[in-house]
């Protein structure tokens, strides 16, 4: 989830769309629980339709550098399991 935020797109919508099958009401519970820690800022704007944009908060930004590890990880792992087949 947190990656997603930290491509720099903050638009619920988009983050929808980037995140297969993830419904409205999941995506906003899990983007609350995140702002609740702390990690992300929510913003509201008043105009209609309802405009939200979600993007990380300073301490938030710090955690970009463990996922960017774990998913340069990831990616070496998937290559090395391919190799075993």
């Amino acid at each position: 989830m947190v990656s997603v935020i930290i491509m720099n797109d903050p638009a619920v919508t988009r983050l929808q769309q980037e995140i297969a099958g993830i419904t409205h009401a999941t995506l906003t519970k899990q983007l609350r629980i995140l702002e609740n820690y702390g990690l992300v800022v929510r913003t509201v704007y008043p105009q209609i339709p309802p405009k939200v944009e979600y993007s990380l908060s300073d301490i938030g930004k710090k955690v970009e550098i463990i996922l960017d590890s774990v998913l340069k990880w990831g990616k070496e792992y998937i290559l090395y399991l391919d190799s075993k087949k």
